[in-house]
């Protein structure tokens, strides 16, 4: 039971995140803590949509923070 404890915690904190947050471009921290809050938030439902929803956030933000840097509004 320690094994396979010990075995669940390595996979759950370390490699998925790492894993998933590779491919995703999602920094593993983010990844942990998406899937907490969603899965607080929304059950079971949230855990799945977590990640993917926390991808688009991520890509509408750099959209956002790109838009804002170019603009005139900064440069001046």
């Amino acid at each position: 039971a320690i094994v396979y404890g010990l075995g669940q915690m390595l996979e759950s904190f370390f490699l998925t995140p790492r894993l998933v947050g590779e491919r995703i471009g999602l920094h593993p921290l983010v990844v942990i803590f998406a899937l907490m809050a969603f899965g607080q938030l929304f059950g079971f439902v949230g855990i799945l949509l977590a990640l993917p929803t926390s991808a688009i956030m991520s890509v509408i933000v750099k959209h956002i923070r790109m838009h804002y840097l170019n603009s005139s509004f900064y440069t001046q």
